[in-house]
């Protein structure tokens, strides 16, 4: 029983040596030294724990790196369809602004009314195509596959 009782005692012991900390020493030409030994003028330093992270599971890192690209090609589309969107919107409400509900206002160089009528069929042209083009951008963009996470 004293022999057990001993051998704790030099474990305890011994595992409070191991874990001694780090010492910084700062000497009078200004030069640092660190140490896990105090000595004169020493101040310990508290060291964050060691963060340890666990490796990566080397098996089906191709599919997931296949499935990354993909995801990122499926992400750039979605991102350029959307930019079209937007600007086929934008190009569309200006026609819109111009053509006022088929009453758009006359320009000077539209002295003979024909010219006039023509613009605004062109108008009203622009408007079909215009709306045609978003509903294709659109259903395009609600084809591709939903973002995975």
């Amino acid at each position: 029983m004293k022999r057990n009782y001993l051998f704790f005692i030099t474990l305890v012991s011994f595992s409070c040596l191991t874990q001694a900390g780090v010492y910084k020493h700062i000497d009078g030409h200004g030069n640092v030294t660190y140490s896990n030994i105090p000595s004169n003028n020493a101040k310990r330093i508290d060291l964050p724990p060691i963060v340890v992270v666990p490796a990566v599971n080397p098996e089906g890192i191709e599919d997931r790196i296949t499935k990354r690209r993909e995801s990122a090609k499926i992400e750039e589309q979605r991102e350029q369809l959307q930019s079209k969107v937007s600007e086929e919107e934008k190009r569309l409400n200006e026609v819109k602004d111009e053509y006022k509900e088929g009453v758009p206002d006359r320009l000077g160089s539209e002295r003979n009314y024909q010219r006039y009528l023509n613009r605004v069929e062109r108008l009203k042209e622009e408007i079909s195509v215009r709306e045609k083009n978003l509903n294709v951008l659109r259903n395009e963009l609600q084809k591709l596959p939903e973002k995975s996470k």
